[in-house]
C-alpha cells in the first residue's frame, strides 16, 4: 500500500523503623545454559560427546542411551555403538538432580555433529543468520524453517531471518534439516534469542482541531455527497440507505465536528435501490489534500447509539483510482455500530484481509468521547482505544 487519505462518517505517613536479619548468601541453583551435543565424524567410528555448560561449576555424571535404555558401565565421554540402521544413540548428562541429554542421533540419518547458531547479523540487529555445524556426510544439505515463539514464521526458509517489528519481545529459533543420498534425513533446532522490545516515539506533523464556530476547511476535507452512483460505487459498498450531504455536519461552538445522521428529509433524494433514500448523514475525506505512510494517526471521537447507525473513521490507499477496493487496501481506524454501544471494531482490509479486531468498553461510545488510534508500520498495524492496544495484525499472518 503507498500513501492514505482520511475518511470520516457520521456516526506523608512516617513509620518507625525496622530491621531483619540477613542470612548468609544462598547459592544459586544450578541451570543448564546448552545442553550436551555428541558427533560422529566417520561411519562405524566412535561418538564422543561435548558436556553440557552450566550456569555454575558443578560435578556431573554421564551415561550413553540407546534406543532408550541406559547402556551399563558407559560412562565416559565417548562411545561406540553397533553400526546397525535405525539405533538411536543420546548422550544423556546429571548434576544435582537435573538431567539434560543431546539430540540423538541415527545410525543411517545424517550425524548432525552439534547445534546450528543463530545470532544477529548486522549492528541494527535488523537481520539473523545461522552457523552450521559439520556434519556427516559432509555434503548434507540443508533446509531451514524459523520460529517465532513456538509458530513457524511463514515463508521464512532462508539461512538469514529479517526481524519484524511483531517479533519483538518474542524468542526466535530455527530448525533446520538435512538431506543426502543414501542417508536419512534429520533435523535440529538452533538456540534460542529472545528479540528486544524497541520503544517508539513519535512526532505529530499534522492536527485538525476543528476551530469553534467555523466552516469545515475545503484545504483539508472534501465531502462526497449522495449515494455513491456518481463515484461508481452504488451503496458506498455496503449497500447503505442514505444519501450523504455536507450540510448535515458543522462545527459547533466547543469546537467539535458533529456529523448528524437523520431521516428527517431523506424522502427528497432518490437512492440507487430506485425509492426514496431512508437516512441522510455526511461523509468527508482528505484525498488528494492529506495523507500519509506509516506513523500513527488518532481522533478523538463521540459516536451515535441506535440501531441502523454505523459511524466510521479510517484510512484508504491514495491510489484508489488507479487500484480500486480492495486492492488499494484499507485501515478502519475504528467503526462504531449503534447497535453494540460498548464495542469497538478495527479492521485491516485488502486482497487477503478482513479481519476484524475488537474491545468492549467500560463506558459506551456514545456516552463520552474516546480516543481511537492506530499504529501503522511496514510490517504490522495495531489498533489502540484510550492509549491501550487491542488489536495486532502482522504482514507475516
Amino acid at each position: 500500500m503507498r500513501k492514505v487519505f482520511i475518511v470520516l462518517t457520521s456516526f506523608a505517613l512516617l513509620a518507625a523503623p525496622t530491621f531483619f536479619l540477613v542470612p548468609a548468601s544462598v547459592a544459586d541453583p544450578v541451570t543448564v545454559v546448552s545442553p550436551p551435543s555428541i558427533s560422529l565424524t566417520k561411519i562405524g567410528g566412535s561418538i564422543t560427546a561435548k558436556p553440557a555448560t552450566w550456569s555454575s561449576s558443578v560435578k556431573s555424571t554421564f551415561s550413553w542411551v540407546v534406543n532408550g535404555k541406559v547402556v551399563a558401565g558407559k560412562t565416559s565421554k565417548s562411545f561406540t555403538p553397533q553400526n546397525k540402521k535405525g539405533t538411536t544413540i543420546v548422550f544423556r548428562e546429571s548434576a544435582q538432580g537435573i538431567t539434560t541429554q543431546s539430540t540423538p542421533i541415527v545410525i543411517g540419518n545424517v550425524a548432525v555433529n552439534g547445534f546450528p547458531a543463530i545470532d544477529f547479523a548486522d549492528a541494527d540487529k535488523a537481520t539473523m543468520s545461522v552457523t552450521l555445524p559439520k556434519t556427516l556426510p559432509a555434503n548434507a544439505k540443508p533446509s531451514f524453517q524459523w520460529f517465532s515463539g513456538p509458530f513457524e514464521v511463514k515463508g521464512a526458509r532462508a539461512a538469514t531471518y529479517q526481524i519484524a517489528t511483531g517479533d519483538q519481545g518474542v524468542e526466535i529459533s530455527v530448525k533446520v534439516s538435512y538431506t543426502a543420498k543414501s542417508f536419512g534425513a534429520s533435523s535440529i533446532t538452533s538456540n534460542i534469542i529472545t528479540i528486544p522490545v524497541t520503544p517508539r516515539t513519535y512526532s505529530q506533523v499534522w492536527a485538525e482541531e476543528f476551530s469553534p464556530s467555523t466552516t469545515i476547511n475545503s484545504k483539508i476535507w472534501t465531502p462526497e455527497n449522495g449515494d455513491g452512483t456518481e463515484y461508481k460505487n452504488r451503496g458506498w459498498g455496503n449497500k447503505e440507505r442514505q444519501w450523504y450531504l455536507d450540510s448535515q455536519s458543522k462545527i459547533d461552538a466547543s469546537g467539535a465536528l458533529v456529523m448528524t445522521a437523520t431521516t428527517e428529509g431523506a424522502d427528497a433524494y432518490k437512492c440507487y435501490y430506485g425509492t426514496q433514500c431512508e437516512w441522510v448523514s455526511s461523509k468527508f475525506v482528505t484525498k488528494g489534500k492529506v495523507g500519509f505512510k506509516y506513523g500513527r494517526i488518532e481522533a478523538r471521537i463521540k459516536g451515535p447509539v441506535g440501531a441502523g447507525t454505523w459511524a466510521a473513521f479510517w484510512l484508504l490507499g491514495a491510489n484508489i483510482d488507479d487500484r480500486p477496493w480492495p486492492g488499494c487496501g484499507e485501515i478502519d481506524v475504528t467503526e462504531l455500530l449503534g447497535h453494540e454501544p460498548l464495542t469497538n471494531y478495527g479492521t485491516p482490509h485488502g486482497p487477503a484481509s478482513g479481519r476484524s479486531y475488537t474491545v468492549t468498553m467500560d463506558k459506551g461510545f456514545a456516552d463520552e468521547y474516546h480516543t481511537y488510534a492506530v499504529d501503522w508500520l511496514p510490517d504490522q498495524i495495531t489498533w489502540y482505544v484510550d492509549g491501550k492496544a487491542f488489536g495486532t495484525y502482522n504482514k507475516s499472518e
